[in-house]
């Protein structure tokens, strides 16, 4: 009999791939590798900015250069990869380079693509340095188109699941994914802006985080069936897999910053124009204090801005203590004026 791990936010699993262990320690950059897909399947979540786009994003962050995703690497130290879209092999050879860079860096990768690919393909990714693929029937159908890839990619000594949304329960796909001893990750369906009223003709109805009624109760079904077994909620994907991965973020940052149990950030925040702030770094630097140079102003400790703010102040500069992300966007959530 199957023995299933409980871990947080209602997810569960008799098996976790590779990918799936560095996403859950948050260890995984998100390598959105193009907007542009085949398919317009009703349930992708994909926002208006990325959808049918043809742009590059680094976790938050949008590439222009090879730089930006080092970048991104280093901030979260990343120990692998995940590769999607869109539909990443529109990109081959986009994405072909990229896995050479990451194969250098000894980093883990998995791409998911909803594409049967040939065994050429295949080939071209294994070389390239891919780990593990991750197949995905469009709205669950076609299933054995799959059966060549999955395969051939077996061969080539890559790790082969399935990963769906709890679009509904599939006997032909939870009897495939056995048949060829392969893992099955199922998501909780999302609503998003992009995918709501689609969903809703469709009749599914939103819960209280945005997943849809029913996830829960079509995940069980797969779990009662497959052997090698995995349910991530979307809960678990925002409280802990992207908590680890701000908290990882969090602690590349100089020492003056707080971190919170949620890997925000707390400082000290200096705006004012170009001539106050270069008062404001002297005081920094005859303190002896260390601080950062952002848009806008400076970051420092926020013992620095209780202790100096009236000072600063009177210099015509603006002083406040800020929480946010530790993202390369650097969205603030909390300001508190000093």
């Amino acid at each position: 009999m199957r023995r299933f791990k409980r871990i947080e936010a209602g997810s569960y699993y008799s098996y976790l791939s590779e990918g799936c262990r560095l996403c859950r320690r948050g260890a995984k950059l998100v390598l959105f590798v193009t907007g542009l897909c085949p398919h317009n399947c009703y349930y992708c979540p994909i926002s208006k900015e990325k959808r049918g786009r043809d742009v590059i994003f680094a976790n938050e962050r949008e590439v222009r250069s090879i730089e930006d995703v080092m970048a991104e690497i280093e901030l979260m130290d990343a120990l692998g990869v995940a590769i999607t879209g869109g539909e990443p092999l529109v990109k081959l050879e986009r994405v072909v380079e990229f896995l050479k860079l990451f194969k250098k860096l000894d980093l883990h990768t998995h791409l998911y693509t909803s594409i049967p690919a040939s065994g050429r393909i295949l080939q071209k990714l294994a070389d390239a340095g891919l780990n593990e693929i991750r197949f995905h029937p469009i709205e669950l159908k076609n299933v054995r188109s799959f059966e060549e890839p999955v395969k051939v990619a077996k061969s080539l000594s890559m790790e082969v699941g399935i990963e769906i949304p709890a679009l509904r329960f599939s006997e032909e796909l939870a009897e495939f994914v056995n048949r060829h001893e392969i893992f099955l990750n199922v998501n909780e369906l999302e609503f998003s802006s992009t995918n709501y009223d689609e969903l809703i003709r469709r009749g599914y109805e939103p819960d209280e985080y945005y997943g849809a009624k029913g996830s829960d109760e079509i995940a069980r079904r797969y779990a009662e069936i497959v052997e090698k077994f995995h349910y991530c909620t979307a809960k678990f994907k925002d409280r802990a897999q992207m908590r680890r991965r701000f908290i990882r973020m969090a602690m590349n940052h100089p020492e003056f910053y707080e971190i919170t149990r949620d890997g925000t950030l707390i400082c000290g925040f200096i705006e004012g124009d170009k001539e106050k702030i270069e008062k404001a770094k002297q005081l920094l630097i005859s303190k002896g204090q260390d601080f950062v140079d952002v848009e806008g102003g400076i970051e420092t400790s926020p013992e620095f801005v209780e202790r100096w703010g009236e000072t600063l102040k009177a210099e015509g500069l603006k002083v406040s203590i800020i929480e946010r992300y530790p993202t390369s966007k650097r969205i603030i959530v909390e300001v508190i004026p000093l």
